[in-house]
């Protein structure tokens, strides 16, 4: 009987690791989708007085000490019970994630796996409600370097603020948490997700003016990024250019080249130029943003959809991907001779080429907050950019993870 008994107990095995490489996703924990962008203004005098407060509160909690680190490797989760449980509450209790109580300190219960998947939230990082990895890192960040993060954004709120209040309609964009506003006389109207630049690529901070709307753009691949990627990937597969349509051509405006007649590994392969053909398969989408700066970025459309459903989102060349890039439009427009999302939608779907200027151009501002607070919620996010005079960078650099080849701005 034992051994039938162990014979089934292998066969049940066997069957389960075959449904598992059969189905890889059969065990899977099921992503949850990141939070929808705030509808309160990230510079605002209300914004700035809620930030003001909360340095306050920290450094009320400052005073009776820094909290007591975690250790590192470790991972915490619901049924856990130990002395780092009691550590990982005591944590939460000091910054309200958890409320005070005389429940067993050393237990994980489910109001501490509450008060972690808040404390995730807050943090830009998926709520998972167990501590392992960044969710520890983070855990440990000390708390003066917390109240160092929040006043250097309180400033960079304070220096915005000005032009903000003399503007009564325009866009700002944070590229630390990569969302975008849409804001008249102060309200926000519209928001979108947005993608921003790679920890190599920032999004730079910056003020300009959207003035016209492109549909269905040509890209013109700057040279820093046909020598850094594009043609690498030549290299590797010569269809590559036929799969993205992309042709070759001597100059920009210049006659065309037949990539077959080019030595791609020849150090002369650099001096020819690159356009990718309008599509939904072009890097930009089916509509640009055109926004004149001396940066050379712009905010677009993408055919790489699926990159607005991660927490972090710096997958960029510099530029702004727009996950409602049909809505913005619609903003800009605002009902100018008749344009709307449905009409550019229609004009797609006819694959008709225009250029729409705006009547009156929309000023728009790249900013960069780690730190903000939302109703009565603290906010930070990855100094992915170092621009916090040594901050904590406590996140993932989510542009060296593997994804298909991509050469997207």
């Amino acid at each position: 009987m034992r051994l039938i008994a162990r014979r089934n107990l292998s066969l049940a095995k066997v069957a389960a690791c075959l449904v598992l490489l059969t189905c890889p996703l059969a065990y899977a924990r099921e992503r949850l989708p990141p939070p929808e962008p705030t509808h309160q203004a990230f510079v605002s005098t209300e914004g700035i007085a809620r930030l003001s407060r909360a340095i306050e509160a920290y450094k009320n909690i400052a005073r009776s000490g820094d909290w007591q680190p975690l250790p590192n490797r470790i991972t915490l989760r619901l049924g856990d019970s130990d002395a780092n449980v009691a550590i990982l509450r005591r944590r939460l209790e000091a910054t309200g994630d958890v409320a005070r109580s005389a429940r067993d300190p050393y237990t994980f219960d489910p109001a501490l796996e509450a008060g972690v998947k808040r404390f995730q939230m807050r943090n830009g990082i998926e709520p998972t409600g167990t501590v392992y990895g960044i969710t520890q890192r983070l855990l440990n960040v000390p708390i003066q370097t917390r109240i160092h993060q929040l006043e250097v954004n309180l400033a960079r709120m304070q220096q915005l603020l000005p032009k903000l209040t003399a503007t009564p309609k325009y866009l700002l964009m944070n590229a630390a948490s990569a969302e975008l506003q849409g804001i008249r006389d102060g309200q926000v109207e519209i928001t979108s997700r947005t993608i921003a630049g790679k920890r190599a690529t920032p999004t730079p901070a910056l003020q300009a003016q959207v003035q016209a709307i492109n549909t269905l753009p040509f890209w013109h691949v700057p040279g820093t990024i046909a020598k850094a990627q594009l043609i690498p990937a030549v290299r590797k597969d010569i269809s590559y250019l036929a799969k993205e349509r992309i042709r070759v051509f001597s100059v920009f405006g210049g006659e065309e080249v037949n990539p077959a007649t080019i030595n791609w590994w020849a150090p002369d392969a650099e001096r020819f130029v690159f356009r990718q053909d309008p599509g939904p398969q072009n890097a930009l989408g089916v509509l640009r943003f055109d926004m004149p700066n001396k940066h050379i970025v712009y905010m677009h459309d993408t055919p790489m959809k699926h990159l607005f459903q991660d927490f972090e989102r710096a997958f960029s060349a510099g530029c702004v991907r727009i996950q409602n890039f049909y809505n913005l439009a619609d903003w800009l427009l605002a009902g100018q001779d008749g344009w709307n999302a449905q009409r550019l939608q229609q004009e797609v779907q006819n694959a008709s080429q225009r250029t729409i200027k705006l009547a009156k151009p929309v000023p728009v501002f790249f900013i960069y907050l780690t730190a903000w607070v939302d109703g009565n919620v603290v906010n930070f996010r990855n100094d992915l950019y170092n621009r916090d005079d040594n901050a904590f960078d406590g996140g993932e650099d989510v542009s060296a993870r593997a994804f298909s080849t991509s050469i997207a701005p």
